[in-house]
């Protein structure tokens, strides 16, 4: 049995390798699996990059034939319990079994009946462990447990807001709250989840691109032996009831960077739908009662698309409607030091008298400013 104080340095590795499956994975989770020698030393590792494709462990398997090594006798690393039913691909633990691994470690429980392949893997004689920095995988999975528990997709709001709680600076103010390090989280933010959500409001109002730019950071988790970071980007949305999304906006010329999905209303612009598809945009239509698209029907349509998780960076009246509806599941609040005392600076959300409380709650710092993220309650 590999030493414990060897495992947490390991394991920390197959998060930071899971990671950089980001969206892409979906629906499958993020995760990334190490194989390693008794004494510690990295013989292979690997990462689930998308569905349909190799999982962590065969990945990793494979890493360790190509580099000339057996790995008979290793301990293989992994973020979440090998899968034991076939799907788009074989059981993971097939593979280790026939590999001969000798013991398996695991952080996260695999949540579906019947398919963690724990009890599998000890039939077969292997020593098998769980629970491994299991808070920090399953942060990283959230999405894909909430989606599982859940059947739609986890909503992610993020917000950068002054100290007095305003969203934007004023007319005519700077057009970011937040610094450098702050805005690079937003990006790592949202290259973990399948899709980023705005509505027509902000869309309008900062023309954003929505892409993933700033993560990850050159050579992150260092040395240049490191397997490379996809490149991924998230499904970009628009909720839009009326469907005013210009046809010149970055957005809608953009398609080429990533897909562009608009959520609008059935009495929407019909001549409008044309233009954006032409340019590559995807409209679907969906129910707007009392006038506002119906925030439930918008996440059963991101479900339909395989969207475990989304990040929603809304306006204050998008965060006061997903708070009504209890879909706000998760919210990270960036603060910058800066007092906003003009009259038309934007709220963080439109009054709607329902309380939040962030359970569980992490802090962090950026530069000059801080974060806080929590369960919606």
């Amino acid at each position: 049995m590999i030493d414990d104080a060897l495992l947490e340095p390991l394991m920390d590795r197959a998060v930071g390798l899971a990671e950089r499956g980001g969206g892409a994975t979906a629906p499958n989770p993020m995760v990334g699996c190490v194989i390693a020698a008794p004494d510690g030393r990295v013989l292979g590792e690997g990462f689930h990059l998308r569905a349909g494709e190799n999982h962590a462990e065969v990945e990793a398997l494979a890493a360790v034939r190509a580099a000339g090594r057996d790995p008979r006798g290793t301990v293989a690393v992994v973020t979440l319990e090998p899968c034991a039913r076939q799907g788009r691909t074989p059981p993971c633990v097939d593979a280790l079994v026939a590999a001969g691994i000798r013991e398996v470690v695991f952080g996260v429980e695999d949540p579906h009946t019947g398919k963690g392949g724990a009890q599998r893997l000890r039939e077969a004689g292997i020593e098998v462990r769980g629970g491994v920095r299991e808070r920090a995988i399953r942060l990283l999975i959230e999405p894909w447990l909430h989606f599982v528990r859940t059947g739609r997709p986890l909503m992610h709001l993020k917000s950068a807001v002054t100290l007095n709680g305003r969203l934007t600076r004023g007319w005519g103010g700077p057009r970011w709250i937040t610094g450098e390090d702050a805005r690079r989280a937003v990006h790592r933010l949202r290259r973990r989840h399948t899709a980023v959500v705005i509505g027509i409001g902000t869309a309008l109002a900062d023309d954003p691109l929505l892409t993933v730019r700033d993560w990850p950071p050159p050579r992150a988790l260092g040395g240049d032996a490191d397997p490379p970071w996809p490149r991924i980007q998230p499904l970009r949305v628009v909720l839009d009831t009326e469907l005013r999304l210009p046809v010149g906006s970055r957005l809608a010329t953009s398609v080429a960077e990533g897909p562009v999905l608009v959520l609008c209303a059935e009495r929407a612009d019909r001549e409008r739908e044309g233009a954006l598809a032409s340019q590559g945009v995807e409209v679907e239509r969906v129910g707007s009662p009392a006038g506002r698209l119906d925030l439930g029907e918008v996440a059963a349509a991101l479900a339909r698309r395989g969207v475990t998780g989304a990040l929603v960076e809304p306006g204050p009246a998008l965060a006061a409607g997903l708070i009504a509806a209890g879909l706000a599941d998760r919210w990270t609040v960036f603060v910058a030091p800066v007092w906003e005392p003009s009259d038309d600076a934007l709220p963080l959300v439109l009054a709607n008298g329902t309380p939040v409380e962030l359970e569980d709650p992490v802090w962090e710092s950026h530069g000059s400013d801080a974060s806080v993220s929590g369960r919606v309650r």
